[in-house]
């Protein structure tokens, strides 16, 4: 089951953005901020609550579909070896920021445990062998082998597209190799859960061996609809209405789940099997069918030009979605800092409402901020204007 492919558009719209990329992607990192806040009741409210998915999927087809767009028309238009560069060009930016990121994380949190005398806090958030073990930790923090707690979105991203960097050649010989070679991976990996370590004594919490598929799967998709030559003949979805059927599905069978937490009306014994085959770390394949399923109405009920894409209510979410490395990474400060906040000073609906609505409203300043940031420097400069007057003989 995967999004429905169609044939590239008119080479004038070819380059045009899809602004459904930006929003949904931007609503997920607003929902990554939201549901790294413990125990907030804020999160079943989001994605996460409602379908066995969440923010993760959509960051993850999202980043396949982008990389699809710009290194993939890159390897059309310019050939592998500066295609490869670029892509692996984004991957060291990607790490210098998780690295910054890792820095600024264990401060902070270094800070809050002591400001507020909660060793409790440092233990939660996975850096306790960072502070134990300094000069080890760094070095396996450095290698992507400390990951705290919130952390593994972007080791994940980091090797994904530096693994996709190298692997650009498959996409000249045809879409499908390069699916079913994902797809194979990901079935084995369901089998012997094979995983990478992690210090000092754990595993990747987003394992790279099976969500390379999602990923694959977005490149498929990118390659297939937006760029010239690609085609697959793997990727073509079921009809609508059995991705409907499987999305509600999905939701009453999370749905039932959620509230029997409450309500004490799952069997133990179904409940265990359906976490099982959903599980997050492996992208258990009720994982991944519902995303896709998901996916699949998304595209087809939104509309490319849909006008509520460029309305002002959905620019501010555009924004974020333009700007998902700044917002991701702030969007962790944030969340810290209202953990710390809510275990120091007290929990409750109202107060847990209020935190996890100004951190919203924060990241949607900072994501206006850097939009309003991009557009002066991108704009002519008066006094340049002024010059090049002055050169063609008019008037300042």
């Amino acid at each position: 089951m995967a999004p429905p492919t169609a044939p590239p558009p008119p080479q004038a719209a070819a380059h045009q953005r899809d602004l459904r990329l930006d929003f949904f992607r931007g609503l997920g990192l607003l929902f990554i901020f939201v549901d790294h806040i413990p125990d907030n009741w804020v999160s079943y409210l989001t994605l996460a609550n409602v379908v066995f998915c969440d923010a993760a999927e959509i960051f993850v087809f999202i980043s396949g579909i982008s990389a699809a767009l710009v290194f993939g028309r890159l390897l059309v238009r310019e050939g592998y070896v500066f295609a490869a560069a670029q892509a692996l060009r984004r991957a060291w930016t990607l790490y210098v920021a998780h690295v910054f990121l890792f820095v600024i994380f264990t401060a902070q949190v270094s800070y809050a445990a002591q400001r507020w005398r909660n060793a409790l806090i440092v233990e939660e958030m996975n850096v306790t062998g960072f502070l134990e073990e300094p000069g080890v930790a760094i070095l396996k923090a450095l290698t992507l082998q400390l990951q705290p707690m919130f952390m593994g979105i972007l080791p994940l991203y980091i090797v994904l597209l530096a693994a996709f960097a190298l692997l650009l050649p498959l996409l000249r010989r045809g879409l499908d190799a390069f699916l079913v070679a994902g797809g194979g991976l990901w079935f084995a990996v369901q089998l012997h859960h094979w995983n990478l370590s992690t210090y000092p004594d754990g595993e990747w919490f987003h394992n790279p061996f099976s969500w390379q598929f999602l990923f694959i799967i977005g490149v498929t998709v990118g390659m297939a609809r937006h760029v010239r030559g690609a085609t697959s003949s793997l990727l073509r979805p079921p009809p609508l209405v059995v991705s409907a059927v499987v999305l509600a599905a999905c939701v009453a069978a999370k749905l039932w789940l959620t509230l029997g937490t409450f309500i004490d009306v799952v069997p133990e014994r179904a409940a265990d099997m359906i976490w099982r085959i959903s599980d997050k770390t492996d992208l258990g394949v009720l994982r991944l069918v519902n995303f896709l399923a998901l996916a699949h109405v998304v595209v087809a009920c939104v509309d490319r030009d849909a006008r509520w894409l460029s309305s002002p209510w959905s620019a501010p979410i555009v924004r974020c979605g333009q700007h998902s490395l700044e917002i991701f990474c702030f969007g962790i400060f944030l969340s810290v800092g209202a953990h710390a906040l809510l275990a120091e000073y007290g929990r409750g609906r109202l107060s847990e409402a209020v935190v996890s609505l100004a951190g919203v409203v924060v990241l949607l300043a900072v994501a206006w901020f850097l939009a309003w940031s991009k557009r002066r420097e991108r704009a002519p400069r008066r006094d340049e204007g002024d010059v090049k007057g002055l050169r063609a003989g008019g008037t300042p």
